[in-house]
């Protein structure tokens, strides 16, 4: 099937929703951007809906390196989103299911792209891509399913909820998310089954004669943010075998976004004090630079999620793994942390090494660093791995899912 086959040839007009937690550019506004320029070139009217004040088609495309030239961006009010108070259930369902509908009605086809509550979709398609998935109502416990005291004490409330939330997902038909972790928890937690289409990687890299450098990328946040990236265990791990000899004449490159507030600075100055001779920190470095660092750097750590419980707290953990892949692809052998979606992307043994305790990535790093032929080849592997994530793939598996249903003859409803 080709691109445009999926969308049965026909000029559409296209809708991407992007609901962000943060209020910068990221991984979900990649994916909107790398989704628009797809169907752009498939001759679609292309609108990307934000919620970033100041945001231009331009800055979007100079960020997330893709041509936009021709797609329009709307920011979303979230003044026009007041809450439903409603009491009788009938009302209810209707008023919510009626108050984001000028999100979508205007679309022949409306991506949604989300971590909470998608809205209810009014587009001839409607089509999901969950990031990973937020808490759906308090009905639902952290682990999935349904918490049965809660329930208890609102009864009324569980079956409306569970009513309204089985018409709202009915209301996608093409449902997916971005890794098979994604997956897993999104039907425990929002009782649906996705398919899994991997969002899209730069892995253009060029070849550059490697350093003995180990790399990490990472935004450097505090604990009380939630998802950290562990660089303080990544800085202690690197000095112990900085010390122990095994990395001798190596550097560590630890690399990242930085918040400019006090207490990120603050934490950024104990990382660097901590740090060996070999540990060089950097933060908000051009998209230039890094690409650089990843392509002389030698072995990548990753260790997002380390100490904790993914069953018990998953959004601790890296759901999908976009630094990892763009490591893989510049022949950066990856030594990354055996949690959430790192373990899809590295074959253990063949294309990098998957750990559960800093002695395992210390271990496996030791021996990289004394083998170098291990590295090369490892290196090669992982080269190869990281091809079916690329871009081109990703517009692929999402554009051939989008087969809109005919439109309802005149006169009917």
């Amino acid at each position: 099937m080709s691109a445009g086959e999926g969308l049965n040839g026909l000029a559409l007009k296209v809708g991407i929703y992007n609901e962000p937690v943060g209020s910068g550019i990221g991984g979900a506004e990649n994916v909107a951007a790398v989704l628009a320029e797809a169907m752009l070139a498939d001759g679609h009217e292309v609108e990307v809906l934000h919620r970033i004040p100041g945001l231009t088609a331009r800055g979007l495309a100079e960020n997330s390196g893709t041509s936009l030239e021709g797609v329009r961006l709307r920011l979303v009010d979230p003044e026009r989103e007041p809450p439903v108070l409603v009491g009788n259930p009938l009302r209810r369902y209707e008023a919510e299911r009626r108050r984001q509908a000028w999100l979508s009605e205007s679309y022949d086809v409306f991506v949604a792209i989300v971590h909470r509550t998608p809205p209810f979709c009014h587009a001839r398609l409607g089509a999901l891509i969950v990031l990973f998935p937020g808490m759906a109502a308090p009905y639902v416990s952290l682990q999935g399913g349904v918490s049965v005291g809660e329930a208890l004490r609102r009864p009324a409330g569980f079956v409306y909820h569970g009513y309204e939330w089985r018409r709202r997902m009915e209301s996608y038909r093409v449902k997916t998310a971005i890794s098979e972790f994604s997956r897993a928890w999104t039907r425990r937690r929002w009782g649906i089954d996705c398919e899994v289409v991997h969002p899209p990687v730069d892995v253009h890299f060029g070849r550059a004669e490697k350093q003995r450098a180990v790399l990490s990328v990472g935004r450097f946040a505090l604990e009380s943010e939630g998802h950290t990236k562990s660089q303080p265990e990544m800085v202690e791990a690197f000095r112990q075998l900085e010390e122990a000899g095994a990395l001798r004449g190596w550097e560590y490159h630890c690399v990242g976004g930085l918040r400019d507030t006090p207490e990120h600075r603050a934490y950024f100055e104990r990382l660097r004090a901590h740090g060996g001779v070999g540990v060089r920190l950097a933060a908000n470095l051009g998209r230039g630079e890094l690409k650089n660092l990843f392509e002389r750097a030698a072995v990548f750590w990753h260790a997002s999620g380390y100490g904790q419980d993914e069953s018990l707290d998953p959004v601790r953990v890296e759901h999908f793994g976009i630094s990892t892949v763009e490591a893989m692809a510049a022949g950066c052998v990856p030594v990354v942390i055996n949690r959430g979606g790192q373990r899809e992307l590295v074959e253990h043994g063949a294309s990098g090494f998957l750990w559960d305790t800093l002695e395992e990535l210390k271990g496996y790093t030791a021996t990289l660093a004394g083998d170098a032929g291990l590295r090369a080849r490892m290196a090669e592997a992982a080269r190869a791995a990281a091809q079916r994530f690329s871009r081109e793939a990703f517009a692929e598996n999402f554009r051939r899912r989008l087969v809109p249903p005919p439109a309802a003859p005149a006169g009917r409803i």
